[in-house]
């Protein structure tokens, strides 16, 4: 007994190691971002000596460019961890509608036979740096409700901010998309709060053809549904409304505001219509959807990039045909129109696929808020070049 009450003793009066552990991890990732910053400094300085450069060798721009662009990523995300440090866990909300069906208690792949409203509470763990979606950031609980009462709770929890509607891509489960959703809902900084929108997305595999043409048809067959719950939440909410659709998430989006469109168009207009990665054929985009997003949302912004695999996989399975999200100048220069931006991020680098650039990049997640806020493209930071802005890497 004399032992225990000395040892509880002992316990209750040592210092926590918490801190002095804390300011070790603090340390680190600051001497992180210092060597990170140092060798930043100097692959600027080489990519000028380049540019300076009448006509350099082409092998000799590609290299210092893949470099600057590589040493950036490295610093971003090392700048990312140091931020993050001290900031505390918070459980997130997210009200979603889906035509997915229920499987038990959980949210399948097949397609529902009518919409289904809900809320998901999703963890965001503490030390949660901009862009990173690791299995720490978890979904807790999850239940559904009437339509009635969704609107009811959304109007109450939103009290004051925007809603910001997300529409996942390709090979998304509900469960991700709802974790993505929390994310960047998190990640802007502006605390809009969180409307996902699913639809019945295999999810979890590998790509190939048998599943990506799956979700094309599940996507087009999503897009009454989404038609009509968009125009519901246009209707029910005097909240400001930003949709930001992903991938083929674009197609679906693209697809219900056409059909919108026909049965006499919206209440009211969107604020924001953001387009990320959009895997939408080019020309189809030009000739069906383009007017149409316009007649829709106070401005549209269309996030690109050359370098994303997925896209190129998808033009290849296309028969060649540009898509949206490819940057491709021929594509692009169609759809010049004052409030219709195209950001090309080509010269950002997040990892081997590249596709999840605005969702996952610390760099784009800020451009993002910056147009959530309304932001004029002038005061972005970005290069004009042609009938694009540029990212510079």
């Amino acid at each position: 007994m004399t032992l225990l009450l000395l040892s509880t003793l002992l316990a209750t009066a040592a210092p926590s190691d918490e801190p002095l552990e804390a300011e070790k991890v603090r340390a680190r990732w600051t001497r992180k971002v210092a060597r990170c910053e140092a060798k930043l400094v100097l692959a600027e300085g080489r990519w000028v000596e380049v540019c300076d450069v009448a006509d350099p060798p082409p092998r000799q721009h590609r290299r210092a460019l893949a470099s600057l662009i590589g040493v950036r990523a490295r610093h971003e995300r090392a700048r990312a961890r140091l931020d993050a440090l001290g900031t505390p866990g918070r459980e997130v909300p997210v009200h979603f509608a889906t035509n997915r069906a229920l499987t038990g208690a959980s949210v399948g792949i097949a397609d529902g036979t009518e919409l289904i409203y809900g809320v998901v509470t999703v963890w965001i763990p503490p030390n949660h740096p901009l862009g990173e979606l690791d299995k720490n950031v978890a979904v807790l609980d999850l239940h559904t409700m009437d339509a009635d009462a969704w609107h009811a709770s959304l109007d109450e929890a939103a009290r004051g901010r925007h809603l910001l509607t997300y529409v996942h891509g390709y090979n998304n489960g509900f469960e991700y998309a709802a974790r993505r959703a929390a994310q960047v809902a998190t990640d802007v900084g502006t605390d809009p709060m969180p409307v996902l929108f699913s639809w019945p997305s295999q999810g979890d595999t590998w790509f190939s053809t048998a599943k990506y043409t799956f979700d094309e048809n599940a996507a087009a067959r999503s897009a009454l549904p989404f038609a009509l719950f968009l125009g519901s939440l246009l209707a029910e909410h005097d909240q400001p409304i930003d949709l930001v659709a992903h991938s083929m998430g674009s197609r679906v989006v693209s697809d219900g505001l056409v059909d919108l469109h026909r049965h006499g168009g919206l209440v009211r207009s969107l604020d924001q219509l953001v387009l990320a990665a959009p895997d939408v054929d080019a020309t189809v985009f030009s000739q069906r959807y383009h007017q149409t997003v316009l007649a829709a949302a106070e401005r549209v912004t269309v996030y690109c990039a050359d370098d994303d695999r997925a896209l190129k996989l998808s033009r290849k399975v296309h028969g060649g045909y540009d898509r949206l999200g490819s940057c491709r100048t021929d594509s692009l220069t169609p759809l010049a129109h004052p409030r219709f931006d195209v950001v090309d991020a080509s010269q950002l680098y997040v990892d081997l696929i590249d596709h999840d650039k605005v969702t996952s990049s610390p760099r784009l997640l800020q451009d993002l808020a910056l147009v959530l806020e309304d932001t004029p493209i002038e005061e972005r930071a970005l290069e004009p070049e042609g009938s694009r802005h540029r990212l510079p890497p």
